[in-house]
């Protein structure tokens, strides 16, 4: 069995307390110390109790993959074949998907909040993606960097990846996925949202900058690197 970071730290700390807890009180003679060893000792066994992942991330990953089929089947009935605008909204995000394979600059003021509807002059369909609650389920720390924010919900509450690094350059974030997990069979979703993994990415980093992100492309499987674009301030 694999364990993870949380079970190796409390392994580890379990033998460091108890072998320091013996050598403090047999050798040192230091009831200090020998304290400080217990209570290293308590603090491992407790995070082997303990459960690290007490939300079932298997089973949301489920139900979030799931719930793509709907989304799917809209996006089939409109014959939509643009690229997701993910826009933060009353703390959930929202994606608008152009009908055409155009570059939209979306306005959250002036876009009505419908199913079918239209941004920049483009008509599209606005939907709510699985992750447009995720940042808030997760408790995500007030501000938290945009890495910071996306390990924390990909790969420490969502546990779709194993670990990711993002880079931001002039507006852009390229994102690199490694050991996805999560993987959609859904043609239509993966063209506009991305995989269910990106479309994650793209929530949270709405959620975090505050601003519309663009996804722009993404490439690979087992290891993603997805682009999106941010919409500068102003």
């Amino acid at each position: 069995m694999k364990l993870d970071r949380y079970q190796l730290l409390g392994l580890s700390l379990t033998a460091f307390g108890l072998i320091f807890a013996a050598y403090s009180y047999e050798v040192l003679l230091s009831v200090p110390l020998t304290s400080l060893g217990v209570a290293c000792l308590v603090l491992g066994v407790t995070l082997l109790l303990v459960p690290s992942s007490p939300v079932p991330s298997r089973q949301i990953r489920a139900m979030m993959e799931g719930s793509l089929v709907n989304i799917e089947a809209l996006l089939e009935e409109y014959d939509a074949k643009g690229q997701a605008a993910y826009v933060p909204h009353e703390g959930r995000v929202y994606a608008f998907i152009p009908l055409a394979e155009a570059q939209v600059k979306v306005n959250p003021t002036s876009t009505p909040l419908r199913v079918y509807t239209s941004a920049g002059g483009e008509p599209g369909l606005l939907v709510f993606p699985p992750g447009s609650d995720a940042v808030r389920l997760a408790g995500l720390p007030e501000e938290a960097g945009v890495e910071d924010a996306l390990s924390y919900v990909l790969v420490d509450f969502l546990e779709v990846c194993e670990s990711l690094k993002a880079v931001q350059d002039h507006g852009r974030v390229v994102v690199e996925l490694n050991k996805v997990r999560a993987a959609t069979e859904y043609t239509r979703v993966n063209r506009s949202l991305g995989s269910a993994t990106v479309s994650l990415t793209g929530c949270v980093l709405a959620t975090v900058t505050g601003r519309p992100v663009y996804l722009r492309s993404e490439e690979g499987s087992d290891r993603k690197v997805a682009v999106f674009e941010v919409e500068p301030p102003g």
